[in-house]
């Protein structure tokens, strides 16, 4: 979530009273040295594990092979705590680099709480083989405000020796989803999809491969689009597995991992959504046939969908009086050398496009296909404050999707939920 304008408005004028003033250049009031400083904080987000501040040490010594002399602090602030955290930071100094959300860049870099680090990105070499669509999420303005780190990507789950025996290979279409699915059904007795209906992120992926939208802006004000042509139909296309039978009815109410986990593990369902950070829960629960999983990218109209494509980018923060040194973390945190050990603990994707196509993504059954998933289009939900009020308070598109999913009309549920939408993302925000 974002803070309010009006306290984004004061926070600014104390930002820069504490630095003297931000500069013309929108640099954020850094102090542009070339030096390093004693003391290197960043800030991570999350709740750190063994294994993470393991890579954390690794990336401390390969920095150290730059500066020398200088120590890293890694701190971990816990993502519920991020926004109070960085408002503070703003007025009492804060960290040198920092992990962002990719969904909050443009927020603090219209509070002026991020440094430009453009010059800097300009002489980095692996920059030019990042994402184009990631790394113009850090653009502000004519600023460049952060780089892409990592992305969390879903991608469609399946079984290849199933699909083998069927002479299929993994569906592409929406088209070949009921194809295979079917067919599933007809050979193993069994649903051939999951479609949770508690399940933004894989509703989303319909909804725009169909070329819809939840909201749009217009005039300044929000609008629902639920009860557009593309959003519409997608919506019952989604619930329509439920209704067709296609996916089982169990699953009205759940969300991807109490709908299909265990199901899929046990061989009682085909195929189903997720992210590839779900392996280790699903050996856990039965890794009998875990040779067999793969991913394969989620299915649209007539080709890959798009995806929500949540992750963190990495910046320079504003106070920093060492910009340059701070910005040389981040090529070593982010570097390809680093992209499969990170992917390693984390099961996140790196945004190096030409990483994401290496053999060692792309020969690993379960990274192929969310890797590749990775290289398309990904999107992010309505950029406003009031959008988690939607998704995780009201629930308001879960709740369209079980309603038609329990054989409610569109005609009666879509205009009913598409009203409450367009209220509550228009309300002040918070």
């Amino acid at each position: 979530m974002r803070f309010s304008k009006i306290a984004l408005a004061s926070a600014v004028v104390m930002l820069a009273a504490a630095c003297g003033g931000g500069s013309d250049d929108g640099d954020g009031g850094g102090n542009a040295s070339g030096d390093a400083p004693d003391t290197l904080t960043v800030w991570r987000m999350g709740d750190a594990n063994e294994d993470q501040n393991a890579f954390m040490d690794t990336v401390t010594e390969q920095y150290q092979d730059i500066h020398p002399d200088t120590d890293v602090d890694v701190q971990w602030i816990p993502w519920g705590e991020f926004s109070q955290r960085f408002q503070t930071a703003m007025v009492s100094g804060g960290p040198d680099v920092v992990e962002i959300g990719n969904d909050q860049v443009a927020t603090w870099a219209e509070a002026e709480a991020l440094y430009d680090v453009s010059e800097y990105v300009e002489g980095w070499d692996e920059a030019e083989d990042l994402l184009e669509g990631a790394f113009a999420n850090g653009t502000f303005g004519d600023a460049q405000y952060s780089v892409p780190w990592y992305s969390g990507v879903r991608a469609l789950w399946y079984n290849t020796d199933w699909l083998d025996e069927l002479g299929h290979e993994a569906p592409e279409t929406w088209d070949d989803l009921l194809e295979v699915s079917a067919d599933i059904e007809d050979e193993y007795g069994v649903p051939g999809f999951a479609a949770p209906t508690d399940f933004m992120n894989g509703i989303a992926s319909f909804v725009w491969a169909n070329g819809g939208d939840f909201a749009t802006q217009e005039g300044g004000a929000w609008v629902g689009q639920l009860e557009s042509d593309a959003t519409s139909e997608a919506l019952e296309f989604y619930a329509g597995l439920t209704v067709d039978g296609v996916s089982p009815s169990a699953c009205i109410g759940l969300n991807e991992v109490d709908c299909a986990h265990a199901d899929f593990v046990n061989r009682e369902i085909g195929m189903f959504i997720d992210g590839p950070w779900a392996k280790p829960q699903l050996e856990e629960l039965n890794d009998e046939h875990a040779d067999q999983w793969a991913t394969a990218p989620i299915p649209g109209t007539d080709g890959m969908a798009p995806a929500f494509g949540g992750g963190s980018d990495l910046a320079v923060w504003g106070t920093s009086e060492y910009p340059e040194a701070a910005f040389d973390y981040i090529t070593v945190l982010n570097s390809k050398e680093n992209a499969l050990p990170y992917n390693e603990v984390s099961s996140m994707f790196p945004t190096f496009e030409d990483v994401l196509e290496s053999d060692a993504f792309q020969e690993d059954p379960v990274l192929a296909g969310a890797a590749t998933q990775a290289t398309g289009d990904l999107r992010l939900f309505p950029d406003t404050a009031n959008w988690g009020h939607v998704q995780w308070e009201l629930a308001t598109i879960q709740n369209a999707v079980q309603r038609l999913a329990e054989g409610e009309s569109a005609d009666d549920v879509l205009p009913e939920l598409n009203e409450e939408l367009t209220e509550a993302l228009n309300r002040d925000e918070e």
